[in-house]
């Protein structure tokens, strides 16, 4: 069995896979974490490609 390492997202520590010189990274474990700078359009421009790809699915 091997051992993946482990992402807590409650954290901004773990183990990062791309970092942008905003400080802006990626995880391995595909987790992005967005810096205050680019947090508001990026959450904006998944949000709209979500629903134009009709992603969404609603929980009762």
């Amino acid at each position: 069995m091997s051992k993946e390492p482990k992402y807590h997202k409650l954290t901004v520590e773990g183990d990062k896979k791309t970092q942008w010189i905003c400080g802006c990274f990626e995880t391995i474990d595909g987790y992005f974490w967005f810096c205050d700078e680019h947090k508001n359009t990026l959450n904006k421009t998944i949000e709209a490609q979500i629903d134009e790809l009709d992603m969404t699915r609603i929980l009762d």
